[in-house]
């Protein structure tokens, strides 16, 4: 099989996001414009209802004992807000750096959906790296894959890039995009994350036409791609266009531990990642890996193996001949 650059990232920008009622979900304030302002301010271009939640007070980005620091980072959001003209966003409140994955917050997120009715909800990606982003992507994709309603989770980039399935082109909404970032005053004086937004929005023309000047980059994903196989959207590679890439995930056999036992999202990113196994245990495991290894190779060779091969050839064969039935 062959791969074209087509396959892995969109070669045409959008210039407007899929409409519908939106629901923003940032873990700090700023992030709702760092990652999506422009998608917001098209939505409000087309008048979609949007409500934009931030999810954390913001309180560590600022020195140990500033004052006011949550009321601060709420002011900076409100006058983003006004920039990009949505309104004004919600304010959870949560503890900086404390949110933690589980049923309250999947809970919550998935309230907020229902009373906003919502289409679209956007959240960061499941590649960012701060774990406030990666805490709210992961309850987010869950409260999407349960939600009974056919929603789509949007996907944007803050701290780290992304798979994109679509690049939106935001050149004519540069200066109100950096006016927006302009607000966040306490931020841009300990790091000058509007500059690494701009270069980043900039990269995302890389496989653009050159008359694009700046694009944000999203990942779409349907709900039912999340309820087929979610680590299959986790990896980029072919297929990276949602809703069109649900026909082929269809075709792939499911994750056996989400399709049977109806394991969550975050839950199952935790099972699956390695522990450390000491040199001991290895040690154990290799004897045993290499004790039932001899034991495989004895049955192979005895007697009864031999004489049985026909009947498992023709016990495999009528299997297939099932399958291909049914």
């Amino acid at each position: 099989m062959k791969y074209s650059e087509h396959d892995f990232i969109p070669y045409a920008a959008n210039t407007a996001m899929p409409r519908g009622r939106t629901l923003v979900l940032a873990p700090h304030p700023d992030d709702e414009v760092l990652g999506c302002g422009g998608a917001i301010m098209r939505h409000v271009a087309a008048g979609d209802p949007i409500r934009v939640i931030i999810v954390t007070d913001g309180a560590l980005g600022l020195p140990p004992g500033t004052p006011d620091a949550a009321l601060t980072r709420q002011r900076e959001s409100l006058c983003a807000a006004a920039v990009l003209g949505y309104g004004e966003p919600v304010f959870w409140g949560l503890p900086d750096r404390g949110l933690e994955y589980g049923e309250a917050l999947i809970q919550r997120i998935l309230g907020e959906m229902e009373d906003a009715g919502a289409d679209l909800v956007y959240a960061p990606s499941w590649w960012e790296i701060h774990p406030d982003h990666l805490t709210l992507a992961l309850a987010t994709a869950e409260a999407v894959r349960r939600c009974p309603r056919p929603v789509q989770m949007v996907m944007y980039e803050v701290g780290a890039p992304l798979h994109p399935s679509h690049l939106l082109n935001i050149g004519d909404l540069c200066e109100r995009k950096q006016a927006a970032m302009d607000c966040f005053t306490s931020q841009l004086a300990q790091q000058a994350y509007d500059r690494h937004i701009a270069a980043l929005n900039v990269f995302r023309t890389y496989t653009l036409p050159a008359e694009i000047a700046s694009a944000e980059a999203y990942r779409l994903i349907v709900r039912d791609a999340l309820r087929e196989d979610p680590l299959r959207l986790m990896q980029p590679g072919p297929g990276h266009q949602e809703p069109q890439a649900i026909t082929r995930i269809a075709a792939l056999p499911p994750l056996s531990c989400v399709a049977a036992c109806g394991m969550d999202i975050g839950r199952l990113l935790d099972a699956l990642n390695p522990q450390p196994v000491s040199e001991s245990e290895m040690a154990r495991l290799q004897t045993a890996l290499e004790q039932v290894s001899g034991q495989l190779e004895e049955l192979r060779q005895s007697t009864s193996w031999r004489i049985t091969a026909p009947l498992r050839w023709l016990v495999s064969h009528a299997r297939t001949m099932l399958r291909s039935q049914a």
